[in-house]
């Protein structure tokens, strides 16, 4: 290693000016006052750091002299050798150091133009001005310390002072012009304000208006209600003579209740002993029925030595044995009829006896029975059960008929409300939900659903249904809504009725639909069917015909109802998709106070399910996100429906992801047709939605400082897979759209991850998704807006009905939720294309 440069101890440890030996002797260190901010200025520049890094290169020690401990020469040519820190110690050295000092004056040297150089030789403090005003006074000031030639007395004193006021002078203006640009923005402020307070002068003077005149409404109504009150004054007292009298009728109904709430207790004792006789009617009931079959079987051959009486009895007793169903209902009845069957066997045996001297076949038969008559029946025979006891098929109740009246007549002679249920779509699947519900006198659709999916007949035949009063749509996902046009097509006439918030996302729905090339062939136009939807509150009942109908929150998306219908003094309840799942977005489902209701229409999406709250769902969510982007810096796909499911996670991870320790600097983008769904349709509806989220601003619902919106372009796609993110994107089957486009980019890559939101991996259908291993990490949440089966099972609870039809689930839940209710209700589970026929009381 080269020796440092030698010091001249005696000069106070001065070093030699850098270059030729020949040159005239230079001032060893900087001129007293000499500005340490020119310094700086000159060091910030890269060709000065270049020259000085070069230098240190050539000239053994100097980067001991020049630089600060740690830094090596090669740091000056870097951008970042220009910091503020490195140029502060630099400059000390300078201004300090004789050996940093001619460096520095050798770098600068270099950057002097000689025509500056020329104009030194001339300098004086008397021309100082017009030569400062040609060549600038840092330019002249610099030349004067690194030139070779001294300049005249006083002129580096002079450049200093000249510099230093002038860099005052220039401060001072971006100090007044910075003070100019913040008053001027001060004043813009102050008009945008000033517009702000004049038009709200105008607002407030209109309002003062229109309160007088209500003042004046009010008043005039003030005089009617005095009237209003003098009247209610006469009322009233006519009111207390009757309430006198009343309470004389109170007391006496007060003793009436007492003595029906024991007459009550007595019939809940009788009805615990029905049901504990009921078990053992189960039992014996296969019994009785191989009895019987044994005794018709013997019966075939029957015959009587009295022709007369021989035939007619034996006639009789066929017609009662034929007759017999297999139920529990008419279990008493056909012990009745073993005994009695028992007797003529034995009648039979006795007859033939004295002339053929041997017994008869049936004789043992009856050999436990007596010989008493049974009690006179009812003469008609019950009509036979279809099917196998699930009810499913052209199914009706298995009522006995009567012969002064007709089917669902009562014993008084007063007619029964009756139910005709018809799955056009959504029974025993799920997709093309639609329901013809026929209540005698008035006949409702419920839904008119697609199956996207693409299994089986796309929509139901509406050209087939007649007398259809009204039809109500549940909500706006397509398998509920998606062959509306066809429905408005072959039935021209019906009024379609679904909530406020549900008419603007159908429509919408149906228009992204056919956007994307779903539209249904020979449908009625978009504009038509918009037309034709009827908005209905919430809770606000309708009257169809002589049917009661009233629309309640389902919690399934934003606007979906269940539908509650009241038909004389019959009630019955369809849930359509219903959701008690606390959401992030919409309240859950709200039940009507109703109970002991006639038929509830229940759905089994998630029937076999157990409950998963959405918040554990973000929670994995958060994990896999962070898991991804920043450990292995990939990119994590979450596909989804773009009603509903989307929003749901989105306002999951902006108002919980942090405190489920999602990381700060990951940038969720939001893709596809949930962007128009959340920033116009769900934006226009926050009074529907939960409280916390009314009062929002619009722009800001559902997108934030982390949470931004892609355009649709593919060119735009392609940035944002340039850095680490998170994407949710539509539709959830990622055969089309955005998702689609980030599923053809991410799925080969094990960095990468998709988080699949409830049974979206049974939308793929082509069963492409990747298995763990070969690709992408798959991960699997729920996000369904279904209730599972506990809660499925709360709910016929509540409502206590007296029967129950399962529809929209998969066969294997509806049996497993039928085998669930089964020992407590009257259970239907009907497919596509079959009617459940009953008796509502």
């Amino acid at each position: 290693m080269s020796d440092p440069i030698p010091r001249d101890e005696a000069s106070g440890g001065k070093g030699v000016e850098p270059g030729d030996a020949g040159k005239p002797a230079s001032p060893p260190l900087p001129p007293e006052g000499f500005p340490e901010e020119l310094l700086q200025r000159r060091l910030s520049r890269l060709d000065t750091r270049k020259t000085l890094a070069e230098l240190c290169k050539s000239i053994p020690g100097l980067d001991e002299a020049l630089l600060p401990r740690g830094i090596q020469a090669d740091a000056l040519t870097r951008k970042s050798g220009g910091a503020a820190g490195i140029l502060k110690g630099v400059a000390r050295r300078v201004m300090n150091d004789v050996a940093a000092w001619g460096a520095f004056r050798t770098a600068v040297g270099d950057q002097i133009p000689p025509e500056t150089d020329d104009a030194l030789e001339g300098l004086t403090t008397e021309n100082l001005g017009e030569l400062a005003e040609a060549h600038t006074t840092e330019s002249l000031l610099l030349a004067a310390v690194s030139g070779e030639t001294e300049p005249a007395d006083g002129v580096v004193p002079a450049l200093i002072a000249r510099w230093r006021e002038e860099n005052q002078q220039a401060e001072k203006q971006a100090s007044e012009s910075a003070r100019i640009a913040e008053l001027e923005a001060e004043l813009e402020r102050l008009k945008r304000e000033n517009e702000q307070l004049s038009f709200s002068s105008r607002a407030a003077r209109e309002q003062a208006v229109s309160l007088g005149r209500e003042v004046e409404v009010l008043l005039d109504e003030r005089e009617d209600a005095v009237a209003g009150a003098r009247r209610a004054e006469e009322r009233a007292a006519t009111a207390m003579d009757l309430r006198a009298r009343m309470g004389e009728k109170v007391a006496d109904l007060e003793k009436r209740a007492r003595h029906l709430e024991r007459i009550l207790d007595g019939e809940r004792s009788a009805y615990s002993s029905a049901a504990e006789r009921l078990e053992t009617m189960h039992d014996e009931l296969g019994q009785v029925v191989a009895e019987r079959d044994r005794i018709q079987d013997a019966l075939q051959n029957a015959r009587f030595t009295d022709d007369g009486f021989g035939e007619l009895l034996i006639r009789a007793v066929k017609n009662e044995v034929g007759s017999l169903p297999n139920s529990l209902d008419a279990t008493a009845r056909t012990a009745q009829l073993m005994e009695f069957m028992g007797s003529v066997l034995r009648a039979h045996a006795d007859l033939r006896e004295p002339r053929a001297g041997q017994h008869g076949r049936g004789g043992s038969a009856g050999s436990s029975a007596t010989s008493e008559e049974p009690e006179d029946p009812d003469p008609s025979p019950a009509p036979p059960v279809a099917g196998d006891g699930s009810h499913r098929g052209e199914a009706q109740e298995a009522l006995p008929s009567r012969p002064a009246g007709k089917a669902g007549a009562h014993p008084n002679g007063r007619s029964r409300p009756t139910l005709s249920f018809r799955a056009l779509g959504g029974a025993g699947e799920v997709g093309g939900s639609s329901h013809l519900l026929d209540f005698g006198g008035t006949r409702v659709l419920v839904d008119a659903g697609i199956k996207p999916d693409g299994r089986g007949s796309l929509a139901p035949n509406f050209r087939e249904v007649e007398g259809l009063d009204a039809a109500i749509i549940t909500h706006a996902h397509l398998d509920h809504c998606g062959a509306l046009p066809l429905l408005v097509r072959d039935q021209p006439d019906v009024p379609i009725y679904c909530t406020p918030p549900s008419a603007k996302l159908i429509a919408a729905a149906l228009n992204d639909h056919a956007a994307m090339g779903g539209g249904l062939a020979g449908g009625a136009p978009l504009s038509e069917v918009k037309k034709r939807l009827v908005p209905v509150q919430f809770n606000k009942p309708l009257k169809v015909g002589n049917t009661r109908i009233t629309l309640t929150e389902s919690g399934h998306i934003l606007g979906a109802a269940s539908v509650l219908f009241e038909t004389g003094s019959a009630t019955v309840f369809h849930t359509g998709d219903i959701c008690l799942e606390d959401h992030f977005s919409i309240p859950s489902a709200r039940l009507p106070e109703v109970s002991d209701i006639d038929l509830l229409i229940m759905e089994a999406t998630l029937a076999d399910q157990r409950p998963q709250p959405f918040s554990e769902s973000i929670r994995t969510m958060v994990e896999v996100i962070n898991e991804t982007t920043v450990g292995k810096e990939g990119t994590v796909l979450i596909p989804t429906y773009a009603l509903g499911q989307a929003q749901e996670i989105i306002l999951g991870l902006k108002h919980f992801g942090k405190e489920y320790g999602l990381d700060k600097d990951v940038f969720i983008y939001v893709d596809g047709s949930v962007v128009t769904t959340s920033e116009r349709l769900y934006a226009e509806q926050l009074g529907y939605m939960k409280p916390y989220l009314q009062h929002t601003d619009p722009k800001e619902l559902f997108f934030g400082e982390n949470i931004r919106a892609v355009a649709n372009d593919d060119k735009a796609r392609e940035r944002i897979l340039s850095n680490p993110c998170a994407i949710i994107a539509s539709p959830v089957t990622m055969q089309g759209g955005a998702s689609a486009f980030y599923r053809r980019r991410l799925q080969d890559d094990p960095t990468n991850a998709v988080i699949l939101p409830s049974n979206a991996q049974a939308s793929y259908g082509t069963g492409e998704v990747p298995a763990e291993g070969e690709g992408w990490r798959v991960e699997k949440v729920n996000f369904a807006a279904h209730c599972t089966q506990e809660e499925l099972l709360g709910i016929t609870e509540k409502l206590t009905p007296r029967q129950i039809i399962l529809i929209h689930g998969s066969k294997r839940r509806i049996s497993d939720l039928a085998y669930r209710l089964a020992p407590s209700y009257k259970i239907h589970t009907p497919a596509v294309g079959e009617t459940v026929r009953t008796v509502l009381k």
